[in-house]
Order: C-alpha cells, then structure tokens, then sequence
C-alpha cells in the first residue's frame, strides 16, 4: 500500500512538472516549436507566428500574431490574428473542444483540408475580415461568425458543418455565377435544416431581402422582395437562367410563400416592362401553373412590349387553381386604344366573362392568319359571356387580300364560339357594326350584320353592306349540332359593284360596273368535300354600264395563254389607263349536288368578244366540261377543261399560225 502510494504521488510529480514545464516554455520563445510539435501529432498542420501571447493568469486562452498556417511547408493560410479559447471539459473528455476560436483578417492561399484535422468542436467560430478566392466561391471583406462548428466530414462543406445560429455579412461574394454585394445573412441550422431568418443583398442594381427555410432539399421561401432590378442582356439572362436550373435541380421542391418585385426593369429581345411591380403568393416547383393548389400574381408596369406590341400601364391580377387560371382583371393602353378583361382558362377551354376594347387600330402583318391558326388551335371551346368593343381599327396591307375595317362594333352576349373545336355560333347574340370598309380596294360604308344562335341553330338575321351606289343584303343559317351542318344562304344585291368579281371572288377578269343579284344557295358544311357534293341553288346577275379596266384584250389574251392564269397575276394598272366598255345579257347558274350549269353567255365590246359555257363540278374533276371563248382584233383564244385537264389554243388569222 505504501508502494502504491509513493507510485501515485511520483506520477503526480511528473504530471505537475511537465505542466509547470509546458507552460513555463509557453511564456519562452520555445513557444512556437511546443505547439507546432503538439500539432503535429494530431494534424498536418503547422502554426508560424511573429508573435504567440500566453499568459498564465488565463491558461485556457492564446493568440497568434500574424500568423502563417503551413501544409508540406507551403503556406495555405495567413491571419493577421488567431486567438483560441480552449474549452475546460476538453481535458477531460480527451477531445479538442474550442469554446471560441476568432480569426481576424484570414486570406486563404489554398482552401486547406479541413477532413484532415482531428475531431474537433468549436462553440463559437469568428472569422473578421475573411477573403476568400476559390473558383466556386469568393469573398471580399467578409465576417463570419457560427455556433458549434465541428470538423467536416468528407460530403460536408466547411461552412456547413456546424449546428447553431449564424451571421454573416461581407462587401462582395460570389457563388458559382452569382456575384451579390453588402451581403447580410441572419440564419440557424440544426443537422439539415436551415432557418434562414434575414438575407439581405445587392445584385444587378437591385436590393434583395428574404427570408427562407430549407429542409432535407426542400426550400421554403417565405419572403422574397427584388427592389430597383435592372436587366438589358440577353446573353446574361441565358447564363442565369442555366445557372438557376443547375442549382435547383438537386432540390425536391421550392414553396414561394411571397415575391414582391418592385420598381424594376427588363429590357430584352422579345420582351421588355419599365416600373415593373410583380407579387406572386404561394408558387410551387416543381408543378407547372396547370398543378398550382391556389396561387396569386398581381402585375403592374408603367410601360412593357411583347414582340412588337406595346402596352402602356399594363396591370394583371391572376389566380391559378388546379387545371385552371383565373384572371380577376386584366387591363392595359394597347394600340391606341384600352382593353380591359377578366373571365378564366383551362389547358382546353377559354372563358371571357367580361371584355371591352375601345379604339384599338391592329395592324396585322402578312403572316397574321398562321399565328392565328397557331393561338386557336390550343383551345376546344371559346366562351364569352359579355363582350363590347368600339370604335375599332384592323388594317391588313399586305396579305394576300388587303382590308381595312374602321369604327368597329361589337357587341355580344352569353355567345359560344367555339365547341368541341368547331368554330361558330353555338349559343348566344353578336351584333357588330362597321363605320368603314375596304376589302380589296372595294369601299363599304356603315356595315351591319346580326345573329343569334339557341342550341347550335346559327341564324345570320341581317347582313347589309353599303356599297357607294348600291347594298348587298344577305341572311343565312346554319345547324352546328346536325353532323351533317346544313345550311341556307340568301343574298340580295342592287347596284352592286362589278368590281367584286375580280376583288373578292378573284375572277380574272377585271371589270367595272353594276350588277343585280338574286342568290339562293343550301347544301352541308360538315367539311369541304361535304359542301362540294350538296352545293345546290340559283344565282342570278344582271349587269349595267360594264367595262373592261386596267387592261387591253390583247393583254388579256396574253394573260389568259399562262398555264395557271388569275386575278393575282393580272397587272394592277397600265402606263395609259385602258377601258372598254362592255354589254351581256342577264346570267343565270344553277347548282345541284355540286354540279354547277353554265348557260352560253356572251360579253362584247369594241373589237371583244368573250364566249362561256359548260358544267363544273365540284366534287368530280372529270365531270368538268367548260369552254372559253376569247376573240380580239384576228386572235382566238379557246381554252377547254375536260375531266380535270385544261387546253389553250390560240388562232390567228393574222399570220395564219395557230399554237
């Protein structure tokens, strides 16, 4: 027993000793070889200081002066100061455990491996005045302050391993493509989840405020506010937009709470909007806007232009639901005009429930009916409850049939335009009037036309367009729900201009004049082979005070020699304005099943004569049987279809040839 005690009391000497020894060479300039051999037992790790303050009135404390952190003897971090707290039960438990660790003014000469340093715990890591430069992340002028930081594992990033709260702010940073400024970040982390409870930052201009949850890689935004944006470069919004999806592409989902986009600007190629205010509540990704649970967007711009449209204080507030967005307002300055609209849509459906436009002057370019083709298609039915719009302008110069439509109304109640994909009027009232009309050069003045439809029965009540000398009255209906869609059409004409033969129906041959007509035509619509079959009616046309305008007949005749002659092709005007006038009988067509009767008529004029007659039928090209007849000065010209194949010959008692 007394052995065992004077063993005890002699180790306890030792102890003593070798501590009294250890801390008297930490008062030594024998400091920095004690540590340095200290940490070479549990670290790669070498300590170089000017400067190593120690005192033993706080034993648990030491600072390193401008100090150099070593790897292989290369340096891989400078600090102007370190200064460690070591923890009391640290001696204990046998574990380096740091109550605070401060670093001041750090600069990273190469990102050190922080897998390799012993397992340590730091309660409190101050790192003042950091700079930092690695090809994913930069810092300038950073500080750094977090909770219970413990050595990183190998899937861990150094400034993720740590459980507790953190701040940080720094002048600049940049992660990857996002470079911010006056970066300020108030968070708490507890093993995966992150609170993040302010972020606050400079990026493009613009001031960015938030706040965030994440949690096993799903993030919830509950705050995001973009002040004062600015963007005018396509290329670098190609750039965000690819760096945005790669970094979001291992996150599950992200539940946008609110964003609030205020006073800023986007100037790019196809589209651009000045004073822009936005806000968005509860937005979800990754669900499309078709799967959104019930999100809102509310959006206002002083000034914005989609492709080559221009809306002047545009303002929008959209609600979208599953399978369905609801606009509860949409209004802007367009076109000389304001359209104001609310109603609904759905991946299949569109739903006007209110619409006014007034004033609006659309001009539509050569390619207008493809990019209506293209918006229609993505609908099945079209439904407007109430629509009203006045005072209206469309101009199309230069498609293939030029028009001009102004003073436009129209007004509509309860109508379904679209059903099951078929266009039409399946339900309700549509009254439209027109102040002026230009179609091809053929002038129209105060236009009306009304219909209404119950249960698919389409009924145009009243047609009537007011030519300069004459009016045209029409009236027809239609069945949309009988599959086979027949169909009545009833046009009166007096002192109709003749002009609309080569204007409108593209005939080619282009006479001035009047014309009487009485039409009365039935047949299906069910599609066009359907209608070619059933045409049936009479058309009769009696013309007055008939010319020949704007060509010779030797032109014409020339004209007419062309294997695929028509109203297109034929020249618009002459150096010296050609007329001759022209005398017919009244003509009369008839049409049964498609077969359509050409009676012989006969034009004339001063050294003109024109010749016609035969059968044409529609939905049979080798039932065609027509002949033409042209004959001026000594020039014959006879062109014949027979079953679908057209023949020209021409004769010429002036030479005698015939080709």
């Amino acid at each position: 027993m007394r052995f065992f005690s004077k063993s005890l009391l002699i180790l306890t000497l030792i102890v003593v000793i070798s501590l009294a020894t250890l801390i008297g060479l930490l008062h030594t300039r024998y400091n920095e070889p004690v540590i340095n051999f200290i940490l070479a037992q549990v670290s790669p790790y070498q300590v170089f200081a000017k400067k190593i303050d120690y005192d033993i009135r706080t034993p648990y404390q030491i600072k390193f002066e401008h100090a150099e952190i070593t790897q292989h003897q290369q340096v891989i971090v400078r600090a102007d100061s370190i200064q460690l707290w070591l923890s009391k039960p640290s001696l204990a438990t046998r574990k380096l455990i740091f109550d605070g660790v401060q670093i001041n003014n750090i600069t990273p000469i190469k990102m050190p491996l922080f897998s390799q340093l012993p397992s340590l715990t730091i309660k409190r890591l101050v790192l003042n005045n950091t700079n930092i430069h690695t090809p994913q992340l930069m810092i300038k002028h950073g500080i750094i302050q977090m909770d219970n930081w413990q050595t990183p594992t190998d899937n861990t990033p150094w400034w993720q391993s740590f459980n507790g709260s953190l701040q940080m702010s720094a002048t600049s940073i940049k992660w990857h493509q996002l470079q911010l400024q006056q970066l300020l970040i108030n968070a708490d982390k507890q093993a995966q989840q992150w609170q993040f409870s302010g972020i606050s930052a400079n990026w493009h201009h613009a001031t960015i405020t938030a706040q965030a949850q994440l949690n096993n890689n799903n993030l919830t935004i509950d705050q995001l506010t973009v002040s004062q944006f600015q963007l005018q470069d396509q290329q670098l919004f190609n750039i965000w937009r690819q760096q945005f999806t790669q970094r979001i592409t291992p996150l599950k989902s992200i539940i946008l709470k609110r964003l609030d986009v205020v006073n800023s600007s986007i100037e790019l190629p196809q589209w651009s909007a000045d004073g822009i205010n936005l806000s968005l509540e509860n937005w979800q990704w990754p669900q499309n806007y078709w799967q959104q649970q019930n999100s809102h967007l509310s959006f206002s711009a002083s000034h914005a232009k989609w492709h080559q449209i221009n809306l002047e204080q545009p303002q929008a507030e959209l609600q979208f639901i599953p399978q369905q967005i609801i606009n509860h307002g949409m209004s802007a300055h367009i076109m000389d005009g304001i359209v104001r609209v609310d109603g609904w849509m759905d991946p299949q459906q569109l739903f006007i429930n209110d619409l006014k436009a007034s004033g609006i002057k659309l001009f539509l370019n050569k390619h207008w009916q493809q990019t209506w083709q293209q918006w229609q298609q993505q609908y099945t039915d079209v439904v407007v409850k109430k629509l009203k719009i006045n005072n209206s302008q469309i101009t199309a110069s230069t498609s293939a049939v030029p028009f001009q439509l102004a003073g436009i109304d129209i007004n509509a109640q309860d109508a379904v335009l679209k059903q099951n994909n078929q266009w039409g009027l399946w339900q309700g009232q549509v009254e439209a009037n027109l102040g002026f009309g230009s179609i091809n050069q053929i002038v129209m003045n105060q236009a009306i036309a009304t219909m209404h439809s119950n249960a698919g029965q389409w009924q145009l009540d009243k047609l009537v367009l007011p030519f300069k000398h004459g009016m045209l009255k029409a009236r027809a209906r239609i069945s949309l729900e009988n599959p086979l869609r027949p169909w009545q059409l009833t046009i009166m004409g007096d002192t109709m201009p003749a002009q609309i033969l080569y204007r409108w129906l593209a005939l080619p041959l282009p006479l001035t004049g009047a014309m009487d007509t009485q039409i009365k035509l039935n047949g299906h619509a069910s599609n066009w082979a359907d209608f070619n079959t059933h045409l049936t009616g009479s058309a009769n046309i009696a013309f007055r005070q008939l010319t020949l305008t704007n060509i010779t007949p030797q032109q014409l005749l020339m004209q007419w020699q062309q294997p695929h002659f028509s109203a297109t092709n034929l020249p618009a005007t002459l150096e010296t304005t050609a007329s001759l006038p022209l005398t017919t009988s009244p003509l009369t067509l008839t049409a049964q099943d498609g077969m359509i009767q050409l009676p012989p008529s006969t034009i004339t004029g001063n050294n003109f004569g024109l010749n016609i007659e035969g059968q044409w039928n529609l939905a049979d090209s080798n039932q065609q049987q027509c002949k033409l007849t042209l004959i001026t000065d000594c020039q014959n010209l006879t062109r014949q279809w027979s079953q679908g194949v057209s023949v020209t010959t021409v004769d010429s008692s002036c030479t005698g040839n015939t080709k």
